[in-house]
């Protein structure tokens, strides 16, 4: 029996066991998917031809499991074509997180009917597996674009704004307009096209992850390159991306003009503008809220003079002082109401606002002791005024907060609020002390 035509019409065991495991080989190479002849080399006594049943029997499970997945995999697809749209487009983007080079987005056309067995997300594969598949996307693919947008760019839009861009580039480069474009992510580029969001698209849609594949393998390359043009970063290797060996040389160069000076690794690594430390400063002495938004507004029209990544560093730093602030009326009226009522006054109404000064006729109604007011704006004293015509005053009619109150009854009533009013001062200032080196 000769090795070229190795097999009688039909295998047996008994006529198995004249074949040499060559010629066994040979048979399983030439013929398909047949469980019964796999069952049958997987009895045989010989190890070898043992391990050819059970190969065969493995492929041909992952090569089924493959093709299911590649069927989930364009469902999404699959809806839009029975619809009679032939051009669906994926679209993905890559280096969202790096601290240098472009952003850079792909978009996809697929035909119908592809076979691209081993796509899926472009983080989950290899690099020799994504130049593969990268080859045989752009031969199988109806259309194909890139975007990209620079650091530079980025600095002035922010990373989410520059992504989209990156995207609305590739759709443009496709040619003909999709008649549906399927992006990964929650957040729509805003293209002239269908568009329809997909979240983690690219373990959801073929056509997302050709795209996540091409736009992965596209800016790799260009990384390499840069690598040769700013050698010392590694850009070869990290791709711009914030890992140790990337951070060493940021300290220890400086940045280059890869890089994202609004991302914070950058932005630290870079002496801050002389405006950036006024307005730092500015925002610290800020000690009311009016005041602090007077000062946001000196804060835009100096805005030309910040490096990038300042003004969302100010940003930051003008929303954690008006925080801070915002807790200071409410805070002090609670501390004034414990210390009255510690000396035994008794509070009847709180947020009283009479019609004028002081407790003239506008002052508290009859058969009441007093009040005690606090300006709600300027930072104002706060002071106590006796029922009887008292030289005390609340603030301007209408513009403070001032609560009724009923004064103990004795002699001395109301002496010891004015000494004591010092002592309080001192107390609150000594808690906003504490509270500064505990925010600090």
């Amino acid at each position: 029996m000769s090795t070229q035509d190795p097999s009688p019409p039909s295998l047996t065991f008994e006529t198995l066991q004249e074949l040499s495991v060559a010629q066994v080989r040979d048979w399983v190479e030439r013929s398909g998917p047949d469980l019964e002849l796999w069952a049958l080399l997987e009895r045989d006594p010989r190890l070898g031809v043992r391990r050819l049943g059970v190969r065969r029997r493995q492929q041909w499970q992952r090569r089924e499991a493959e093709q299911a997945r590649q069927g989930r995999l364009l469902e999404l697809e699959q809806r839009w074509w029975a619809q009679g749209c032939a051009r669906v487009a994926g679209v993905d983007e890559v280096g969202r997180g790096c601290l240098a080079g472009p952003v850079v987005a792909a978009a996809v056309v697929l035909k119908q009917g592809v076979q691209l067995p081993g796509l899926d997300d472009s983080k989950k594969l290899s690099p020799g597996k994504r130049e593969r598949l990268a080859t045989q996307i752009a031969a199988q693919a109806q259309a194909l674009g890139i975007g990209q947008v620079e650091a530079a760019e980025i600095d002035q839009i922010d990373i989410l704004q520059a992504s989209l861009k990156a995207m609305r580039l590739a759709l443009a480069q496709l040619g003909e307009a999709p008649g549906q474009v399927l992006v990964d992510g929650s957040h729509r580029p805003g293209s002239p096209y269908p568009e329809t969001a997909v979240v983690e698209g690219d373990s959801r849609s073929l056509s997302i992850a050709a795209a996540s594949v091409v736009a992965k393998v596209h800016r790799d390359r260009l990384m390499v390159e840069y690598d040769l043009q700013y050698p010392g970063y590694g850009f070869a290797a990290h791709k711009g991306y914030g890992s140790p060996r990337h951070l060493e040389a940021l300290q220890a160069q400086g940045p280059c003009p890869l890089h994202r000076f609004s991302f914070a690794p950058v932005a630290r690594t870079r002496k801050a503008s002389p405006s950036f430390c006024l307005f730092k400063e500015g925002i610290a002495s800020c000690q009311h809220p009016a005041e602090l938004e007077r000062f946001a507004h000196y804060i835009k029209e100096g805005a030309v003079e910040l490096q990038p990544g300042e003004l969302d560093e100010l940003r930051l730093l003008y929303r954690a002082r008006r925080q801070r602030l915002a807790g200071t009326g409410p805070r002090g009226e609670a501390e004034a109401a414990a210390f009255l009522e510690g000396r035994g006054y008794q509070i009847l109404k709180r947020r009283y606002r009479g019609g004028g000064r002081g407790t003239g006729p506008g002052g508290p109604p009859g058969g009441l002791s007093g009040f005690c007011g606090g300006e709600e704006r300027g930072g104002g004293r706060a002071g106590v005024s006796g029922g009887t015509g008292g030289r005390g005053q609340a603030g301007p009619p209408g513009a403070g907060r001032a609560a009724l109150l009923r004064a103990p009854s004795g002699p001395g009533t109301g002496a010891p609020l004015r000494r004591d009013r010092g002592g309080l001062r001192q107390r609150r200032a000594a808690d906003h002390a504490s509270e500064g080196r505990v925010s600090g």
